[in-house]
């Protein structure tokens, strides 16, 4: 669900609690839907920064491999270079 939607959804709880009449009760029933909006939407942005972590460890990954590739190929140059040296 996005961001904006959440707040819309926050928003409409509340103006159903105000709707009955805001007495001190009501003061904890807005907050509860205030704090339920807010764990609804870092819940997206954890989502929304795990897909980013995914993409540069996947990013990350395939440049390891081109790194420990290349250092095989240069070993095995140098093996040979020695070997021939010999």
């Amino acid at each position: 669900m996005a961001l904006h939607e959440i707040a819309r959804e926050a928003l409409e709880e509340i103006r159903a609690i105000e709707g009955t009449g805001v007495t001190d009760g009501h003061e904890a029933e807005i907050l509860a839907a205030i704090d339920k909006a807010m764990h609804r939407a870092m819940e997206v942005c954890c989502r929304e920064q795990a897909d980013v972590v995914e993409q540069h460890l996947s990013h990350a990954t395939g440049v390891a491999e081109q790194i420990n590739e290349e250092s095989d190929r240069r070993r095995g140059l140098l093996i040979s270079t020695l070997t021939a040296m010999r």
